[in-house]
């Protein structure tokens, strides 16, 4: 294992969980709102949801458009977005334990997602999550998302690999999406694309039983 660092994805990769989740109970008491918020915002506002998760807005003006658009207390909809955020679920229990003993070999862990300020404000608490990583890079923040690519570079990796003396040949990013700009594979940055939760852990596994033979 050439590694000293592993990226790994959050949505798809570590977590199926969704914004809003709670709303798809059809005894929720706003179950109606349900497919209004994702057919807005995911289906017809797909730039706006980039934007989120660039940072460029945050979840109370994603509140005030809801609102605008439907009525629905902006209240209650950041309430039940951050609902959601905190009671997000890691898709096997295992993947924890194999990622802490994967650190104990020396190898960084970190959670490398494009996604909102929802995620370092709600789920990284409420899961507790720095128990497990060894640091967040979230596109929120970096400004930037994964595969957002310069010609020679990587701008969302490279404050965090350039603080911790890492080159991109150092790194694996474990991600359910790949590089279609070729520019990872340029620079040597390994991509592990997985398919499903099971494909995930298998791999997982297999990393894990690879480091554990590089040290008998």
């Amino acid at each position: 294992m050439k590694y000293k660092v592993i990226f790994f994805d959050w949505y798809k990769t570590l977590s199926n969980s969704l914004f809003w989740s709670q709303l798809v109970d059809k005894n929720h008491k706003r179950h109606s709102w349900n497919n209004n918020i994702n057919k807005f915002l995911f289906i017809e506002n797909k730039e706006v949801v980039n934007d989120w998760m660039r940072g460029v807005v945050d979840e109370k003006y994603i509140a005030k458009i809801i609102f605008n658009k439907f009525g629905y207390s902006e209240d209650e909809i950041i309430e039940y977005l951050a609902d959601s955020c905190r009671k997000m679920e890691i898709v096997d229990n295992s993947v924890l334990n194999i990622i802490n003993s994967i650190r104990d070999k020396g190898i960084k862990c970190v959670i490398a997602t494009d996604n909102m300020d929802t995620f370092m404000k709600y789920t990284k608490p409420s899961l507790e999550l720095e128990k497990y990583f060894d640091d967040f890079l979230v596109s929120f923040e970096e400004k930037e998302k994964k595969f957002e690519t310069n010609k020679d570079s990587i701008p969302f990796f490279d404050s965090y690999l350039n603080k911790n003396n890492l080159e991109y040949k150092d790194a694996l990013l474990i991600d359910d999406c790949i590089d279609k700009s070729d520019v990872y594979a340029k620079l040597g940055f390994d991509i592990l694309q997985i398919h499903n939760s099971k494909d995930f852990v298998n791999k997982l596994d297999k990393i894990h039983d690879k480091l554990t033979k590089n040290r008998e």
